[in-house]
């Protein structure tokens, strides 16, 4: 059987430091092609259109997501003073976010799920979102009160997303074949007003549906 084509990563980072540390990582990562390493959105913009990543790490120091393509699946960068630089991201189409100084094995696990189209949030990163989701957003978000228009079996599909759990992963704790998993997760997506299901799965913790260390439906 072939191998899969490796996950193709370009890194735009403004510290050097922070880019060679990251290059380092990707670089000796089975199933990881690193593309290139920039320092700004402009060469950002340019290696995108030659190279063609399937995942931009983007220091949101740079330039917010939604400037970019909705391919490649965008992973924000992030540090620990930059909660509502975040959830802006996560909400206006990033992929999912990881620490700068998240773990080797980390880093690499968020960049091959974000290449998959899941929610991607790093293990140490995940209450901290939850924390700021629930600092920053007030209690009469209409986006919130969409969740609770969601049908019992929508919801249930939510908190799967929420929980960072694949199609295919819902689909066996629920009992339901994988293709009635993706189009409800489409559906829910699109109810909610979301640029994908990684602003989905945000609402889902903001909503207190998903909590950290809770795993998903059964």
């Amino acid at each position: 059987m072939l191998a899969p084509p490796p996950v193709r990563v370009l890194v735009a980072e403004r510290d050097a430091a922070v880019r060679a540390r990251l290059s380092t990582i990707l670089d000796e990562a089975d199933g990881v092609e690193l593309v290139g390493t920039v320092p700004d959105a402009a060469a950002a913009r340019v290696t995108l259109r030659r190279r063609l990543p399937d995942v931009l790490l983007l220091d949101l120091r740079l330039s917010p997501p939604e400037e970019f393509p909705r391919r490649p699946a965008v992973v924000a960068l992030a540090t620990f003073d930059s909660d509502a630089g975040i959830l802006r991201a996560l909400r206006d189409g990033a992929a999912g976010f990881v620490l700068r100084s998240a773990r080797g094995r980390d880093l690499v696990k968020v960049v091959r799920l974000a290449a998959d189209g899941h929610l991607v949030l790093s293990p140490d990163a995940t209450r901290r979102l939850v924390s700021a989701a629930t600092r920053l957003s007030g209690p009469r978000d209409e986006r919130l009160a969409r969740v609770d228009g969601l049908s019992a079996r929508e919801t249930q599909v939510l908190v799967g997303v929420g929980a960072a759990l694949t199609n295919a992963e819902i689909a066996g704790r629920l009992g339901l074949p994988e293709p009635v998993v993706r189009d409800c997760v489409a559906r829910v997506v699109r109810k909610l007003g979301c640029a994908h299901r990684t602003g989905a799965g945000l609402l889902a913790y903001e909503r207190g549906l998903c909590r950290p260390g809770v795993p998903g439906p059964n």
